[in-house]
């Protein structure tokens, strides 16, 4: 007996795709997955102002199709993910139950609203968090909006503690919750990190890292809300307190230049290594000590997750959404407010000066986070499914 399970997404991505494998050998359910639009590369580096395509397969070993994108303008925006033919999937009733991964783009409210009009079970599966303090008149129009729609979920598929909190301040009722936390391949990082610190010097001199620093590390885009102006100006406080801090830049974006004007500006140890793929990401993790995410905006987080799975403790921001999940203080790494370099320098301050401390955290990170795992992720998804529905039975043949 099996259910069987359509699963909406706007497009591939690399930390989708092995949750999609997982469910796909299930025996209790039955998977295919909808996109919406493939990105090409330029699509696919917006935000970090390079093309690229994911190192990893994304479309492997599991069923899936690709919806006809009737957008003008297809992209990651509310309307490039137009996809109407999806109300009549929903309608046939050829899926038993659907999961639906958020309502940011059109082609998830046009699931959404035939879920409801057909009376099709619908699990979603989103990120949102109340981190972000809007003015008040704002504040009560969204409850008044989203408290009308956000409880008419059959189940939500929450990814973390603040998340959970989000639904239930919309009148979302919690025994409908199932833990689906977010995940990296833990496997594959703590491995690829173990092979890379084999060669610790090679990776250092490739980015100009003197053998003996203490290297920090930020990785993400280089846009407004990611703050990697911050970690700069930290790393210039902390010079003067430690002279063998390091802060390595990973990634790309639009403040890329303006980084890397201030810290030739005022002569900082910092390397900028560009954007690395997935099979690449690793190694730097591996050669840093600490991972650091000032952002004043992040829903999650995953490359705390990566870090984390590579034996690597983070300093985050209040405003990170995976903080109460995965940082713990004086366990797994720091927190500081979002904005207050001060506070940041003084954290990373904390490590620099002890190294045993760096190792303690790093081990207790990697233990921690081997909880949140595409296993995890796929029992509560399972759990989830086979409360809403009873599964068809097959036909049996006499």
């Amino acid at each position: 007996m099996t259910s069987r399970v359509g699963i909406l997404l706007s497009h591939p991505t690399q930390y989708h795709s092995p949750w999609f494998r997982s469910l796909a050998k299930r025996t209790e359910i039955e998977i295919k997955v909808f996109y919406c639009f493939q990105p090409d590369a330029a699509e696919q580096g917006a935000g970090f102002d390079v093309t690229f395509h994911w190192d990893l397969p994304l479309l492997e070993d599991y069923p899936h199709a690709f919806l006809k994108n009737v957008a003008r303008l297809p992209g990651f925006n509310f309307s490039g993910c137009d996809a109407p033919e999806i109300a009549d999937i929903i309608a046939s009733r050829e899926f038993d139950v659907w999961i639906i991964n958020g309502w940011r783009v059109k082609s998830e409210w046009q699931a959404i609203r035939a879920c409801w009009k057909y009376g099709v079970p619908m699990l979603i599966r989103g990120d949102s968090h109340l981190l972000d303090q809007k003015p008040l008149h704002v504040r009560t129009a969204k409850r008044m909006i989203l408290g009308r729609w956000i409880p008419r979920f059959s189940r939500y598929l929450t990814v973390g503690e603040l998340n959970e909190e989000f639904y239930r301040f919309y009148g979302a009722d919690s025994s409908s919750f199932f833990p689906v936390r977010h995940f990296v391949d833990n496997e594959r990082f703590a491995s690829e990190a173990a092979r890379a610190r084999l060669r610790p010097a090679e990776l250092r001199d490739k980015w100009g890292i003197p053998h003996d620093s203490i290297v920090f590390v930020f990785v993400g885009k280089f846009l407004d809300n990611k703050r990697p102006l911050d970690a700069l100006k930290a790393i210039e406080k902390l010079r003067g307190r430690n002279s063998n801090a390091h802060l390595l830049m990973v990634g790309d974006g639009r403040l890329r230049l303006a980084c890397e004007e201030y810290a030739q500006l005022n002569n900082l140890p910092v390397t900028f290594t560009g954007f690395l793929n997935q099979k690449e990401i690793a190694g730097a993790y591996a050669t840093s000590a600490v991972l650091i995410v000032p952002s004043r905006t992040e829903t999650w987080g995953l490359v705390v997750n990566e870090a984390m799975a590579c034996g690597v403790p983070a300093i985050v921001s209040d405003r990170v959404g995976c903080g109460p999940d995965l940082v713990h203080s004086d366990h797994t790494g720091m927190f500081f407010p979002a904005g207050d370099v001060d506070a940041l320098a003084e954290a990373m301050s904390v490590y620099a000066g002890n190294p045993s401390l760096i190792a303690e955290h790093g081990a207790n990170a990697q233990k921690w986070i081997a909880d949140y795992s595409v296993e995890a992720a796929t029992d509560g998804t399972v759990a989830a499914v086979l409360s809403v529905i009873k599964p068809r039975a097959t036909a049996c043949v006499v």
